[in-house]
């Protein structure tokens, strides 16, 4: 066993309902997960023994500032990686990310994650030039940038709070990764060795892209050999398998992905539509219809098309990517929700 992988979470529940699968999938791959949180509850502790996840108890303040406290933190977390030494680490939620960056660098691990969930207390109430800034906003401003300058990349589930951070500098544009979904199962018509192709041509990009599917997994021997073909990264490419909440999961990314070779009425569409996805979409079935102008369609069997056309979606600047989400949506709730569908099978009976 090699690749030792450090996950630090300020609650200890997040680490099994939200990286749970991560976590499996790493251990799937032979690597040793350590996890870092305070307080770990007794039935999660069972839980994360029974998957072979070591954990450790560090102390941290969630809800405050204090100097003494969160040095301590620092210290312990600091402590802990030395000891560990592992190749990656990836921390989320707002002190995991100040202090298990900082400490990363100082006990030298190479490769930092930070997975910034939402913006903490001290942000909620920031409108740039509308409010000044107050002594908790500047220390944490100052932390934050000092923990993000230590990241290797930086992962944003929302990208309202990626524009906020690159607007106050407080992080670096070229370690801000654009998330890209796809969600099918794996069969044929779904095209996944072209999909796999196409994230092969962008594995150097500043590119995550997430597939969720049944058989979408290493479990599957034809997924792993196209993951092994294209030496692709697990952190980069996350293979979601069958997921449950697809509400959720529109919600983590940016644009949604279709590689079908064959479809009628792609749902997948709509459905991702309406959460305000733009879709790059290959041009097949009634594809082009749905996205039109407002997505990118390709031609089937094209990866290179589709690399091409996910990575001008990447280098959109973050007003063209809003308002492409906006004209989206509207798109959406203009032609294909309950109502509308309902008004047409109307006006079709009574004629």
């Amino acid at each position: 066993m090699n690749n030792k992988v450090v996950i630090f979470s300020s609650t200890s529940r997040s680490l099994i309902e939200f990286r749970g699968q991560l976590i499996n999938k790493l251990i799937s791959l032979d690597v040793e997960v350590h996890v870092l949180s305070p307080n770990f509850e007794e039935d999660i502790l069972l839980i994360l023994n029974k998957m072979g996840v070591i954990a450790h108890t560090i102390p941290l303040e969630r809800t405050k500032i204090s100097l003494y406290s969160d040095f301590q933190t620092l210290l312990k977390v600091t402590s802990i990686l030395k000891n560990i030494q592992p190749n990656y680490i990836l921390s989320y939620t707002i002190k995991p990310v100040i202090y298990g960056s900082i400490a990363a660098k100082i006990a030298g691990v190479k490769n930092v994650y930070s997975l910034i969930t939402g913006l903490g207390y001290a942000f909620i109430s920031l409108e740039y030039s509308n409010h000044k800034i107050t002594n908790l906003q500047k220390v944490v401003f100052h932390l934050y940038k000092m923990a993000l300058f230590c990241s290797n990349k930086v992962i944003f589930q929302n990208s309202d709070d990626a524009e906020l951070f690159g607007k106050m500098n407080l992080v670096n544009n070229k370690k801000i990764n654009t998330v890209i979904g796809f969600a099918g199962r794996y069969h044929k018509a779904k095209g996944y060795p072209y999909l796999f192709e196409a994230m092969g041509l962008l594995k150097n990009k500043n590119i995550i892209f997430k597939i969720a599917g049944g058989g979408a997994s290493l479990d599957n021997p034809e997924v792993k050999a196209l993951f092994e073909r294209y030496q692709l990264d697990h952190k980069k490419v996350q293979l979601l398998d069958q997921i449950s909440e697809m509400p959720a999961f529109y919600q983590s990314i940016d644009a949604l992905l279709m590689t079908s070779i064959t479809e009628g009425f792609p749902n997948v569409l709509v459905k991702a539509m309406a959460s305000g996805l733009p879709c790059i979409s290959t041009d097949v079935g009634d594809a082009k219809y749905i996205v039109q102008d407002l997505g990118a369609i390709v031609p089937p069997r094209n990866p290179q098309a589709l690399a091409d056309a996910i990575l001008q979606y990447a280098q959109k600047s973050k007003a063209e990517k809003q308002a492409l989400k906006q004209v989206t949506r509207e798109r959406v709730e203009q032609n294909f929700s309950i109502e509308k569908v309902s008004e047409q099978y109307k006006a079709v009976w009574s004629t």
